[in-house]
């Protein structure tokens, strides 16, 4: 009988130290990030940072133990067997396993590693999109910008010293056991329970979940907690939940404090003509305006170009110098025309911000069967409404995120990608993602020159600004000379930043060239032209805490002929984000349209505190006096020399979270109202406390991760 204990034993023994070889390995991953962090409160808060790193132990031995449970109840096996060929096997066995996880593991946290290069978070559900988008150009990208051999060379350096850390293991003998027989079993079973509260790594209720992440008021010392492998966990999770859109974002309104859509009406439109009694129904009809009639307008409709621009980082494009030129021939155009530079984007990926463009919706649809069902929010229909040709023309693939399924079903009446232009321009060219955006330009203003019957609204999306920056053999880059403090600050190789911003030039460029073709035309007379980012460009330099409106911000390029500009002064110091963008459009091109906006006109008069911008990637809203994140936590920011300070007394701070929460709350019940059946009504599921502990909880996670880098 001692004999099976022994074996046990010494197995178990041999498995614990094949924990303690991956525990260290998880470290070593923890430690490098703090390296790459560089943030002050790491050091400064030396008891909090001990607290991420026994909640990090925590985090990293519960993945651990998951991928030990087979092996662990293996060698359970080894208490009812005597048999030494059996064993022999079973270690055998138990060591190509562990390897195979521990390969898999090690791979896992070299892509954190990396995703954390683009994204400035761990992996989350936007790592899907290696399925979800153009696969061929992602790994194209991937392939470029990472340094695949060399992660493979260390990949493969670690597995070799596993392999001779467990040969060396494998080789010691058993252990010896002079004790009663209920001692071994009493030992035994303590091993079994102790393995379970491994995998829980909790005695309470509860396992240990995604928002025990949190354990200090600093977003730099949370970020060290988790994992690669448990953030990949929690974005399958936060993948299933996207099935079920309808309950998981009324779940996150109502942690939010709202429980239905007067509630949110009541905060948003203060001052407002608000009743005593307001029904939902009443306070969505309130999110639906009218533009007033316009006999010049109903006789004169301009033409509306909006230019959705990748990657137009407003925060890189200040850098533009006569050393450095990051305009191009769009600088000009900037000098003379009207440019809001305290703006953000509504996301932080591409098809976050162009969903949200294309439907006011701060939730994902084209993931969802939601894709294919006409909504009334969408900004296309005030001009189709109107009598005018939707078009929606991008340099990529048509159905590039189900973007064929999502955007005719939105009011657009052609859809044109890159094989439209490959067909019409016979020397078009272009790279993984789509036509060179010169060819895009071209193509577009060939189609808004053409003698149309009715007026034009436009929508383009360029794609080259993206990884890997491929341009055309035949664009010179013009002269970009980096400075020796922005070669200090950055967090790639130079050759690199260059090529990024060669690229940021290169399609600033070409949207210079086709303002240029327009304002020399016959169109310059009849043509609005409006240009923006889907997002900032996060790849080249960090961004504290304080700094999260330079983090998020893209400009906001407008152009309107003379004839059709409003009368009175203009104030582009104003504060936005994408959902004021079509809400000024319909302003300036229609007469008596009815439109959903849950945003602002920009160059109409009003008081400046109702504007302010709003950036749902990471739930914070952004004022000229303060900034908010107005998810369930709440952070509050006052506004000192252009940086963000923490203050929870900060009024404006706290008004504006209020305002945008409210928002945030309004658009939600809007799309939510838009998606139901004809007599179906939208409604809150009841759910357990652990499920709305974890939604409040994984929104607070997304703000640590996404509101600011860590570091």
């Amino acid at each position: 009988m001692n004999k099976r204990f022994e074996h046990f034993y010494t197995s178990v023994y041999k498995l614990f130290c094949v924990y303690l070889f991956q525990l260290l390995l998880f470290t070593c991953f923890r430690i490098s990030f703090i390296v790459r962090l560089h943030n002050s409160d790491i050091f400064c808060m030396p008891a909090d940072t001990a607290r991420a790193f026994v909640r990090g132990f925590q985090f990293d031995t519960m993945v651990i133990s998951y991928g030990l449970i087979v092996p662990f109840i293996l060698y359970l096996t080894l208490l009812i067997s005597s048999s030494d060929r059996y064993r022999i096997f079973l270690e055998k066995f138990v060591w190509a396993f562990c390897g195979l996880v521990i390969s898999l593991f090690l791979l896992i946290l070299f892509i954190d590693q990396y995703f954390y290069n683009y994204f400035q978070s761990h992996i989350n559900i936007l790592i899907f999109g290696l399925i979800d988008d153009d696969t061929k150009a992602v790994m194209t990208s991937v392939w470029s910008d990472y340094p695949i051999l060399k992660i493979f060379l260390l990949w493969g350096a670690v597995l070799s010293l596993y392999a001779i850390f467990v040969n060396k293991l494998f080789k010691r003998g058993r252990f010896r056991l002079k004790v009663p027989v209920w001692v071994s079993i009493t030992g035994s079973v303590a091993m079994l329970i102790i393995f379970v509260l491994a995998i829980r790594q909790s005695v309470s209720t509860f396992p240990l979940q995604p928002h025990d992440t949190a354990v200090s008021p600093s977003q730099a010392i949370n970020f060290l907690t988790t994992n690669g492998v448990y953030a990949l966990k929690t974005a399958f999770s936060e993948r299933g939940k996207a099935e079920n859109l309808e309950h998981a974002a009324l779940d996150v309104v109502k942690e939010l404090g709202y429980n239905n859509a007067a509630e949110a009406a009541r905060d948003y439109f203060q001052g407002g003509d608000i009743p005593a009694r307001l029904s939902d129904e009443a306070a969505l009809g309130k999110l639906f305006s009218i533009t007033p009639v316009s006999a010049f307008l109903e006789q004169n409709p301009p033409n509306i170009v909006f230019v959705f621009m990748e990657s137009m980082s407003n925060y890189n494009m200040t850098f533009d110098s006569d050393k450095a030129d990051l305009m191009g021939r769009l600088k000009p155009h900037f000098r003379s025309d009207i440019v809001f530079r305290n703006f953000v984007s509504s996301g932080n990926t591409t098809v976050q911000s162009l969903e949200f463009l294309i439907t006011n919706s701060p939730v994902s649809l084209t993931q969802s069967r939601y894709r294919f069902k006409p909504l009334p929010t969408g900004t296309a229909l005030p001009f189709k409404k109107s009598g005018y040709e939707t078009t929606f023309i991008t340099g990529g693939e048509t159905n590039w995120r189900n973007i064929h399924e999502l955007a005719p079903n939105q009011g657009f009446d052609k859809l044109l990608g890159k094989h439209d232009i490959y067909s019409e321009m016979a020397n078009a060219q272009g790279n993984h993602w789509g036509a060179y955006d010169e060819h895009l330009f071209e193509y577009a203003f060939k189609r808004l020159s053409a003698t149309n019957k009715a007026p034009q609204f436009m929508f383009i999306q360029t794609t080259t600004n993206h990884t890997p920056f491929d341009l055309p053999a035949s664009y010179k880059p013009g002269k970009i000379e980096l400075s020796a403090d922005i070669k200090n600050r950055l967090l790639v190789d130079e050759s690199l930043a260059i090529k990024n911003l060669n690229a940021l030039q290169y399609s600033n460029n070409c949207l210079g060239a086709f303002l240029d073709k327009i304002k020399h035309s016959s169109l310059a007379k009849n043509t609005i032209v409006v240009a923006t980012g889907d997002h900032n460009n996060l790849m080249l330099f960090d961004f504290d805490e304080s700094s999260q409106a330079d983090q998020r911000g893209v400009p906001l390029y407008v152009y309107v002929p003379e004839r059709y500009q409003p009368d009175g002064s203009m104030d582009t110091s104003r504060f936005g984000s994408h959902k004021d963008i079509f809400p000024t459009l319909y302003h300036l091109a229609l007469s008596d349209a009815k439109y959903f906006s849950i945003g602002n006109n920009l160059l109409e008069k009003g008081n400046q505190k109702l504007f302010f911008g709003m950036n749902l990637g990471s739930f914070t809203a952004f004022s000229a006096e303060a900034a908010a994140g107005y998810g369930s936590g709440g952070t509050l920011y006052k506004t000192e020399n252009k940086r963000l300070k923490k203050d929870d007394n900060c009024s404006a701070a706290r008004q504006l979270m209020k305002q945008a929460r409210a928002n945030y709350a309004l658009s939600v019940f809007a799309i939510i109202n838009s998606l139901k059946e004809p007599g179906e009504k939208p409604h809150i599921k009841k759910r357990n406390k652990k499920t709305l502990k974890t939604v409040r909880t994984d929104r607070r996670k997304g703000l640590q991760n996404q509101t600011s880098r860590p570091g």
